[in-house]
C-alpha cells in the first residue's frame, strides 16, 4: 500500500511518502522543496509517486543529506528528469560510489538504491536565489550525515538527527556518542521549525530535539554505569528493562535492533578509553 500527502509551511513544500507491501504504512519519508532546492529524493519503492509529486516544481538543484536508501533512492530518476546538479558532502559522494549493503527489512520498507557517481561536493553553503543554507556535519546516525540551517529564516532541515524523542533501535553502524555530540552542536543554533525527514516538528522544534538529547544521554549514562560495574551486555539489557523487536531483528539479521543501542554505548565507551 502506498500513501502520499503534502503540506506547506513558511513557503517550504513538504511531500510525505509511505509504503508497505501489504498493510497501511506506519513509516514515512519526507522530501522538501524550497526556492528551487530539492532536499533528498525519497525511497525507491515510491519512485513513481515521488516523481509525480515534484515533476511540476521548478527544481534547480538537489541536495542529499546522507547516503541512506530512504534519502537517495530516486536520485538518478530526479536528476535525469530535471537535468540538474546533485550536491552532497565529500563522504556522501564516496559512499554513493559503492553503497553499503542493506538488510532485508530495509529493502522491504524502503527499497535499495543503486550506486550514483554524479554528486558534486558542497561542504559549507548551498545557495538558492533568496536563501543561504549552511551545511553542518551531524554524524552519528550516519557518518556522512549533514543538516541544512538557514539562519535568517530559522529553518533546520535535520535529516535523521531527530526522528523522534525516543529511539527503539539502532543500525549496526550508529554511534550514540556521536549523535549526542551532533545534537548538542545543533541545539546551539537558532531555529524554530524542524524539518525532519520522517517526523517534522513545525512547532517547538528545538524542544523536541532537546527531548531526544535527554533520552540518549539518559540511555547512555545508565548503560555505561552498568558496564562500569562489570555487568555483561545481556544482563545490562535486562536491568534496563529493554525489549527487542524480534520481527525487525530477525528480518534485518541483527542489523537493526535495540541491542545495537547497547553495543553502540559500550563501543563508544571503550573507544574513549
Amino acid at each position: 500500500m502506498q500513501v502520499t500527502s503534502s503540506f506547506e509551511h513558511q513557503g517550504i513544500k513538504g511531500f510525505r511518502f509511505g509504503y508497505h507491501p501489504l498493510l497501511k504504512p506506519k513509516l514515512f519519508v519526507n522530501v522538501y522543496f524550497v526556492d528551487g532546492l530539492l532536499i533528498d529524493t525519497g525511497q525507491r519503492h515510491m519512485r513513481r509517486a515521488v516523481l509525480n509529486s515534484v515533476k511540476d516544481l521548478n527544481v534547480a538543484q538537489i541536495y542529499l543529506t546522507h547516503h541512506h536508501e530512504d534519502h537517495t533512492g530516486n536520485v538518478q530518476t530526479l536528476k535525469d528528469y530535471f537535468s540538474v546538479k546533485v550536491y552532497g558532502s565529500k563522504l556522501c559522494r564516496q559512499l554513493m560510489l559503492s553503497p553499503p549493503k542493506i538488510s532485508l527489512v530495509q529493502k522491504v520498507v524502503w527499497g535499495d538504491r543503486p550506486a550514483f557517481e554524479e554528486i558534486e561536493v558542497k561542504s559549507d553553503v548551498i545557495q538558492t536565489p533568496h536563501f543561504n543554507f549552511q551545511i553542518i556535519p551531524a554524524p552519528g546516525h550516519a557518518p556522512d550525515m549533514t543538516v541544512l540551517h538557514e539562519p535568517d529564516q530559522g529553518w533546520l532541515f535535520s535529516a535523521d538527527l531527530y526522528l523522534n524523542s525516543y529511539i527503539s533501535y539502532f543500525l549496526e553502524s550508529e554511534s550514540m556518542a556521536e549523535q549526542i555530540g551532533s545534537i548538542k552542536k545543533i541545539l546551539q543554533l537558532d531555529f524554530g521549525p524542524l524539518f525532519c525527514a520522517h517526523n517534522p516538528k513545525l512547532k517547538n522544534g528545538k524542544q523536541s530535539l532537546q527531548k531526544k538529547l535527554q533520552f540518549l544521554e539518559d540511555f547512555f549514562g545508565q548503560a555505561s554505569d552498568l558496564h562500569a560495574k562489570g555487568y555483561p551486555i545481556q544482563e545490562i539489557f535486562k536491568k534496563m528493562s529493554l525489549k527487542e523487536n524480534h520481527e525487525v531483528n530477525f528480518l534485518s539479521r541483527g542489523k537493526l535492533s535495540r541491542m545495537n543501542m547497547l553495543k553502540s554505548v559500550l563501543k563508544d565507551v571503550n573507544n574513549k578509553k
